[in-house]
């Protein structure tokens, strides 16, 4: 009974109500900003994760896809992180917490080694 519960509770929209607070014409040139929209479109179009007509667990499956990686490259490692907090605040399903946890380690190891050589460039 309680994973029927889970199913039916309403998430908010990826694309509509997460990714907006984070990707921003303030934070994002408009250049990569259309370009990581456009990912993101696609990828709506070919994972179904939208809350409207989708299920927002295939949002695992993006999170692990090349498309995402993508996005990564277009937007860097500081929004993703930010987009990654966001998707963890938002969506208490169990595998899109462990797909944000793993890519979050990830980045983070990735971001401490461009730190590490810029400070041994110096």
């Amino acid at each position: 009974m309680g994973a029927e519960k889970q199913e039916k509770k309403e998430y908010p929209d990826f694309l509509r109500q997460v990714v907006v607070r984070v990707l921003t014409p303030n934070n994002l040139d408009p250049a990569k900003l259309e370009d990581a929209r456009k990912i993101l479109g696609k990828a709506e179009t070919r994972y179904k994760f939208s809350s409207f007509g989708g299920d927002p667990q295939n949002l695992v499956a993006f999170l692990l896809s090349p498309e995402f990686t993508d996005l990564i490259l277009v937007i860097g490692v500081q929004l993703s992180l930010k987009l990654l907090d966001e998707i963890e605040k938002e969506y208490d399903i169990p595998a899109v917490k462990e797909a944000v946890k793993k890519i979050r380690e990830e980045l983070q190891g990735y971001d401490s080694l461009i730190n590490e050589k810029i400070t041994l460039n110096l």
